[in-house]
């Protein structure tokens, strides 16, 4: 059906035998190669292909060298208004001990950083690589993985998500057991 609404622009409401038009623009974002999950027989190749027609590749924050000085600053002057005090600076050393950072949690890590330096640097808003290492995790440099049976690399977002989905479906299995001795 979606591929359907993708490809004609028509589709049927549920209930209805009338075919409907529409002209909607779809945007799909992903960290994934889907390329490969095509190639895996994880992803439908037809469902690619419709949605690949203007691809947009955005690497992950630490490939873009110097876009985190300038982002920085940004960030940094647009804290610096919402909460009426001066703009950090980073020193030259500081510069560097960002620039090596990997920033697992990409840009937005890079923008909560700068807003707690804002909020909870002194008066001297010279921000220096000590002062930085404070607020730069210190064992996260590196995300988790875990290679799975088909030697695919899993990260600990995808491990809790399998938790969390696992212990949902053993409580709904739970509630089933109890409803049904109490019936």
């Amino acid at each position: 059906r979606l591929l359907r609404v993708l490809e004609n622009g028509e589709f049927i409401k549920v209930g209805s035998s009338k075919v409907q038009k529409t002209d909607v623009r779809v945007v799909a974002a992903t960290n994934v190669n889907l390329l490969v999950k095509v190639e895996q027989g994880k992803f439908r190749e037809d469902l690619y292909y419709r949605l690949s027609t203007v691809p947009i590749f955005v690497p992950p924050l630490r490939e873009r060298g110097k876009d985190i000085e300038l982002l920085f600053r940004k960030f940094a002057t647009d804290f610096a208004e919402k909460y009426r005090v001066k703009p950090i600076a980073l020193t030259d050393d500081a510069r560097e001990v960002l620039l090596k950072y990997r920033f697992p949690g990409n840009i937005r890590q890079l923008k909560n950083l700068v807003e707690q330096m804002s909020v909870l640097s002194s008066e001297n808003k010279e921000i220096t690589a000590d002062t930085l290492s404070h607020y730069i995790p210190k064992d996260s440099n590196l995300p988790a993985l875990y290679k799975d049976q088909n030697m695919e690399n899993i990260t600990e977002r995808e491990i809790l998500y399998k938790i969390l989905f696992d212990l949902r479906k053993d409580v709904n299995d739970l509630k089933k057991i109890v409803l049904e001795s109490t019936a």
